[in-house]
């Protein structure tokens, strides 16, 4: 399974395209983490209308900076892995209790997790 990223907003800059959103997660947390795919953005419209247009290829690996984040709910953790192309990124949480310890794979995301609100950020080359 993977999460599933909705656009909010976008900012068009001169050479970068950043992308703001929500990011839902699944019943059970895979072991290794989640799946990130950035493809899944293409052809979102924030709510000014403007549709997300990334170049995937410079570089090949989907964004050139990006972060989750939680606003409200718990004090969870969630990073992201670097996969080896854009539609298999991981996102890894881990709890605000027992160490920071990583999710059980496998097993039901934590009920504290059912209650954060997590948000992404990613930038993107622009295409020219």
């Amino acid at each position: 399974m993977s999460v599933t990223l909705t656009v909010t907003d976008i900012e068009v800059g001169n050479q970068i395209v950043e992308v703001f959103g929500t990011v839902a997660v699944a019943s059970n947390y895979p072991t290794g983490g989640d799946t990130v795919d950035w493809t899944a953005l293409f052809g979102q419209q924030s709510v000014r209308g403007q549709i997300v247009t990334t170049s995937m290829t410079d570089p090949t690996f989907g964004p050139v900076q990006a972060s989750f984040t939680v606003q409200g709910g718990t004090p969870n953790l969630y990073n992201l892995q670097q996969g080896s192309a854009d539609n298999n990124w991981k996102m890894r949480g881990y709890t605000s209790g027992s160490g920071g310890a990583e999710f059980t794979g496998g097993s039901a995301y934590p009920s504290s997790a059912s209650g954060d609100k997590i948000v992404f950020y990613a930038a993107f080359r622009k295409l020219t």
